[in-house]
């Protein structure tokens, strides 16, 4: 079909819904879903996360989610679609990404119990060797037949500095060699974030949400509603990324460019 967006405007239409109605439901900026009723992708954020767009769309207004797909691909990317009974599959990509967010989010479920555990223990176990320590020292004495020696006296207290001059000189470095970068949105936005050509994040962020990230080189954002997303680097605000329902695209924060990312 040729006028793929709309395709989709009549089917919201006959469904009585708005665009408003659909962003809220979606959590996609109104713009970027009247870009898709106009055919216009540059508006949307590329790759796997368009469909995703397309996807969540299809389900709202009641057509086929995969068949949706299949013409977006055929009409926009120039990917023909070969007729199939079998269903659309869930690219690798995505099923991978998922599978490693599920890894992480296991992973920092079992840190999160099992640190606490073992300080516990650990706890337990150096305060019983302490509580057995001075019983050693009189009891190996009887058994030879002899006195305890008096301990031996305390030694003087060193007088050297506890750090070189040039370790402190070095330490400026270490702490410049990173950023910390924190996302904390004001309402509902989707986000994608790659740290240094990793990909960590990519889902729909609320309002009271934070994500930490240390970065070494350089950090890639991208956000659906430019007006509900905001950060910090360093502990320090960063500007607004763009307006209100506005989509940005893989905007670069690297250390020589950050100053031009704060308020």
């Amino acid at each position: 079909m040729s006028d793929f967006g709309g395709k989709l405007r009549l089917a919201r239409e006959q469904r009585g819904l708005t665009l408003r109605q659909i962003a809220d439901r979606t959590k996609i900026s109104a713009s970027a879903l009247e870009a898709l009723e106009r055919n216009d992708i540059s508006k949307l954020p590329g790759g796997i996360f368009s469909r995703s767009f397309v996807r969540s769309y299809a389900v709202e207004v009641g057509l086929d989610p995969d068949e949706t797909v299949k013409e977006f691909l055929a009409r926009f990317q120039g990917h023909p679609v070969q007729a199939s009974a079998a269903p659309a599959q869930i690219p690798a990509s995505e099923t991978n990404f998922d599978s490693r967010q599920r890894i992480a989010s296991l992973i920092l479920k079992l840190l999160v119990i099992g640190i606490p555990l073992v300080a516990i223990i650990l706890y337990f176990t150096l305060r019983g060797r302490a509580n057995a320590a001075p019983d050693v020292a009189p009891r190996v004495a009887e058994e030879r037949g002899g006195a305890t020696s008096a301990p031996p006296p305390p030694t003087e207290p060193s007088t050297a500095p506890s750090t070189s001059a040039a370790d402190t000189a070095a330490s400026p470095a270490v702490r410049a060699a990173t950023m910390t970068l924190e996302l904390h949105p004001t309402g509902a936005c989707w986000v994608k974030l790659t740290v240094d050509g990793r990909p960590v994040l990519a889902r729909t962020m609320q309002a009271g949400e934070k994500v930490v990230r240390t970065v070494r080189e350089h950090a890639v954002i991208e956000v659906g509603d430019a007006g509900a997303f905001a950060f910090s680097i360093d502990g320090k605000p960063g500007k607004p990324l763009g307006t209100p329902g506005q989509v940005v695209k893989a905007t670069t924060i690297t250390r020589d460019t950050v100053a031009g990312f704060l308020q």
